[in-house]
């Protein structure tokens, strides 16, 4: 039996009647049972599985509601405009076909303009407005559709544009939300014109993809796929150059009006060039971290509900930073680590300290085995010296202990 609904054995039935009854308190209306069954399904029906799986799906779902992304995320325009590929259409089987051309995606040039959090929330944004398509088209048709059909064209790709560590990251992190929170949504990805260094780096990735993924990935060099998108793809659907008969109003065979071509991203739109520090304004003092080491810029809270504040550039390269409460025997970290890139400019943060005593602001270039790291910082508590908190009181950092 397939495991989808109208085709289940007995065993895979009582899964889902199983499955339900779990959940039965947390389900909303969009957890019908064509979800749940993709669930079950990428879990082979292991309900001590799937149960796990659904669960952390859930804790996604507290952070990223799907009601959300449909109704009222609006991803930021230099995200549509340079890495969101359009619907082609519809393949023969009804589901929605889509062209990314990654050969020509700047994506350097966007992990430059946008925080990567940013680009997660767009692409649940994508996947969440995509997954409501479908809804609409198995309503209207009367064909259920929860699948995709995939067309990654990798001709023009160069080692240049993904060998970066960010670039890496932002797969990983694709990848793991793709796998997690919406499995069986993939029909076929035809990957197309790859380059030779492209099987090494498929092999870095593949470990984080299911079998049933894995299987689905149809991997070609610059020829014999044509072919096989014509077996998937009406030839009126396909551009010229992809083997079909489609051309845009002029007679154009590679349709740029419908396949998007991304040009390089304005390097007058990277964060760098809009948010920096100057190493000659007033306050801003410049540390070196040496490789393996930490820094640590103290800071002293006389009134609580007082405000710590930072702006922390690395000039080149990144370091991590955090916040930590000094007082007592062991410090207790109050704001996470985060990575200041040199990519994205000055790191600017607060922190509402509740409690009196010392802070400590804390470079951490503890992980980079060869490079020192300068950086720029600007560190700060404002206090209030009022009872009626109308009247602020700014006091720098002392001196750091590096």
């Amino acid at each position: 039996m397939s495991g989808h609904l109208g085709d289940l054995s007995p065993t895979q039935e009582q899964a889902l009647k199983e499955l339900r009854e779990i959940f039965k308190d947390e389900l909303l209306p969009q957890h019908d049972d064509h979800l749940l069954l993709q669930f079950l399904r990428a879990r082979r029906f292991d309900l001590k599985k799937t149960e796990e799986m659904f669960r952390k799906h859930l804790q996604f779902r507290k952070e990223f509601s799907e009601d959300y992304f449909v109704n009222e995320y609006k991803p930021p325009k230099i995200l549509v405009d340079h890495l969101l590929p359009p619907v082609l259409g519809y393949d023969k089987d009804g589901c929605p076909v889509r062209l990314v051309h990654i050969g020509h995606q700047d994506i350097k040039g966007l992990l430059c303009c946008v925080r990567r959090p940013e680009i997660r929330k767009c692409i649940t944004w994508f996947l969440d407005t995509d997954k409501e398509e479908m809804r609409k088209r198995s309503r209207e048709t009367g064909v259920h559709v929860e699948k995709r059909t995939f067309i990654f064209d990798l001709d023009g790709l160069s080692l240049k544009q993904i060998y970066r560590r960010d670039v890496y990251e932002l797969a990983i992190s694709f990848i793991k939300l793709y796998e997690y929170n919406y499995p069986e949504n993939l029909k076929v990805a035809f990957i197309i014109n790859t380059p030779s260094f492209f099987y090494y780096l498929f092999s870095m990735i593949k470990s984080l993809l299911s079998e049933d993924t894995v299987d689905k990935l149809k991997i070609y060099g610059y020829n014999g796929w044509k072919e096989d998108l014509l077996e998937h793809i009406d030839a009126d659907l396909l551009p010229v150059i992809y083997g079909g008969t489609r051309t845009d109003p002029d007679g154009n065979p590679k349709c740029p009006s419908l396949v998007r071509v991304f040009s390089p991203v304005p390097q007058e739109f990277y964060l760098k060039n809009l948010n920096c520090l100057s190493e000659n304004s007033e306050n801003v003092r410049k540390v070196t971290v040496g490789r393996r080491s930490k820094c640590s810029i103290h800071l002293k809270v006389d009134v609580p509900g007082s405000t710590v504040g930072w702006e922390v550039e690395c000039t080149r390269n990144d370091i991590k930073m955090y916040l930590v409460y000094a007082e007592g025997p062991s410090p207790e970290t109050v704001v996470k680590p985060v990575n200041v890139s040199s990519d994205f400019g000055a790191e600017i943060g607060c922190y509402l300290a509740e409690r009196t005593g010392k802070y400590s602001l804390v470079l951490d270039n503890s992980y980079s085995i060869f490079r020192n790291k300068q950086v720029l910082y600007k560190a700060y508590v404002t206090a209030c010296t009022s009872k009626n908190s109308d009247v602020l009181k700014t006091v720098l950092s002392e001196k750091e202990n590096c």
